[in-house]
């Protein structure tokens, strides 16, 4: 059965790791629909390659310069405790390949186009991740 296959056979989770994969999923949440707002706030785009007015330096992008990056894999790896089953790690490796070298690369080179000096300084004070 296929949902045997994705969630597999598993023992269910220990109560102190089912609060962190949900804490996580909470955080990772929060820290992806806090920057999806900030850009809706700045009226910048938000879609990837999309053309940006504004260079977002507040909130969770004073810590990481892909906070909703971080908190898209933040979820999955809450999801990924919470379900128990190491398989899944496959997805969130995967998901993380695919938007750092298909979106986080190329999203680094249009932002050093758009904004300049001031996009290479913030790079050079932010992290890409934490």
């Amino acid at each position: 059965m296929l949902s045997t296959w994705y969630f597999g056979n598993t023992e269910p989770q220990s109560f102190y790791f089912m609060i962190l994969g949900l804490g996580l999923i909470g955080l990772g949440f929060v820290l992806a629909f806090n920057s999806m707002f900030r850009f809706r706030k700045a009226e910048t785009g938000i879609v990837p390659f999309s053309k940006s007015t504004t260079l977002i330096l507040e909130g969770f992008y004073k810590f990481s310069r892909n906070p909703m990056y971080v908190g898209m894999n933040l979820f999955l790896i809450g999801l990924l405790i919470t379900l128990n089953n190491l398989v899944n790690l496959i997805f969130v490796i995967i998901f993380f390949l695919i938007v750092r070298n298909l979106f986080v690369l190329k999203e680094e080179v249009q932002m050093e186009e758009t904004f300049g000096e001031e996009y290479l300084s913030y790079k050079k004070k932010v992290r890409r991740w934490l």
